[in-house]
């Protein structure tokens, strides 16, 4: 392995590459070249992503004063006319019940997020338009309009008009603060546009047990404001790294290393795989994914949708080497959930930081916080935890998967909006 030849990698690949546009197809026409440097081949593999166009939108408080506060459209949510509603305003937390009885014919503010459940009990209470929160309080003036364009993950049979925006939470912060009576809402949109994303594919037949897959997988695309290069650049780099190695140490085991596009709006590039090579997932033994490697203080982490034997291993390992890793058995919000849903055994690296450390999906993640040594010395550890798999004498993972996950399984497709159909 050359030292520093991830981090390397890294520094040219370190640039905004947001689903579904010109800057996610120039990563993963650079990621395609550098497997032809080294005579493997890859290539790219299309999907459509939903890509909803915000036309209007703009949120203001009518009474007590006016006032106009900054904020993004969610797309798909529903929409308004050119005029917007105009609508008594009311604060409902985190969406506890306690805040949910007095919504009818209003304009509510949510702290984080809107889940599908929380959406339903506002549309059958009779809300009229929601505001959801992102950020933090302390985000400076820059950041506090750096809000990103999310779309709705709606229930099938979702086809209500419930139009949302999304604000800073320092920006809702001071919206409370006016204790609004009145406040407006606009948001027109095309729900139903679609862009094309992509993922990328690289393939390294085994010698001896061609039919047995290992599949290594990273996340390739970035969100918003944001450079990517701890999420999730460091790991895209770790397995190009894995795609070096064994095509310098041709592998027993077939070995496919896929550059997933789109996990930042729902795994979709990792769903769009399993779909269109649903006949081939029976062959996979294991997917190993990284989101998230060689950052500046660092806490290692292994998260697994399959045997535990697997992870225990991990930990014993690093264990030898004397590198540390906490160990987790369940669903990572992660590629490796998507072929864990198809019943693929699955299992994700990735890094923590301490509260205040390094910080992603925003300008902060840039290659200042990431470390060289640090991104070779989780390189070195996989690289030969790949090794024990992909070359034992006998497939050692177990194909079923632990009880955690399964019971898992309906929950997370329902957070994702997503069915296997």
């Amino acid at each position: 392995m050359k030292k520093h030849h991830a981090y390397e990698t890294l520094q040219k690949l370190a640039f905004e590459r947001v689903s579904g546009t010109e800057k996610e197809l120039e990563a993963a026409n650079f990621l395609v070249e550098e497997c032809k440097k080294m005579g493997v081949y890859a290539k790219i593999e299309p999907f459509m992503v939903p890509a909803p166009k915000i036309h209007k939108v703009s949120f203001c408080v009518k009474k007590p004063c006016e006032k106009e506060f900054y904020c993004t459209g969610i797309g798909k949510t529903g929409e308004t006319d050119a005029e917007g509603i105009e609508a008594p305003f009311v604060y409902i937390h985190n969406g506890e019940d306690e805040y949910l009885s007095d919504v009818k014919g209003k304009i509510v503010l949510t702290t984080g997020g809107m889940p599908q459940a929380l959406r339903k009990k506002l549309v059958d209470g009779g809300a009229v338009g929601y505001i959801a929160t992102w950020g933090g309080y302390y985000d400076d003036d820059i950041m506090k309009t750096q809000v990103p364009h999310r779309f709705a993950r709606l229930a099938k049979d979702d086809t209500s008009n419930l139009p949302g925006v999304m604000m800073n939470l320092g920006t809702a912060k001071e919206l409370l603060k006016l204790h609004p009576e009145t406040v407006q809402l606009v948001l027109q949109q095309d729900k139903e546009n679609m862009s094309e994303s992509r993922n990328v594919v690289a393939t390294i037949p085994g010698t001896e047990k061609p039919e047995e897959v290992v599949l290594f997988s990273a996340h390739y695309d970035s969100v918003e404001f944001s450079n990517g290069a701890w999420d999730n650049g460091s790991g895209s780099v770790t397995i190009m790294e894995l795609c070096h190695y064994f095509a310098e140490n041709p592998p027993k085991r077939t070995v496919k290393i896929v550059w997933c596009g789109s996990e930042e709006i729902g795994l979709m590039g990792s769903l769009a795989y399993c779909k269109q090579h649903k006949d081939a997932l029976k062959d996979i033994i294991l997917n190993v994914n990284f989101d998230m490697t060689g950052v500046i203080m660092a806490k290692n982490m292994v998260f697994a949708s399959c045997d535990k034997s697997i992870a225990d291993r991990v930990v014993y390992s690093g264990k030898v080497k004397g590198i540390h890793f906490d160990s987790h058995i369940g669903l990572m919000p992660s590629d490796s959930t998507s072929f864990a849903l198809y019943d693929v055994p699955a299992m994700s690296f990735g890094t923590g930081t301490p509260r205040g450390g390094a910080e992603i999906h925003c300008r902060r993640d840039t290659m200042d916080n990431m470390d060289a040594d640090e991104l070779d010395t989780i390189v070195e550890f996989v690289c030969g935890f790949a090794d024990e798999i992909v070359n034992a004498v006998v497939n050692v993972v177990p194909r079923t998967l632990p009880k955690e996950v399964i019971e898992k399984k309906d929950e997370m497709m329902k957070m994702l909006g997503i069915s296997l159909d």
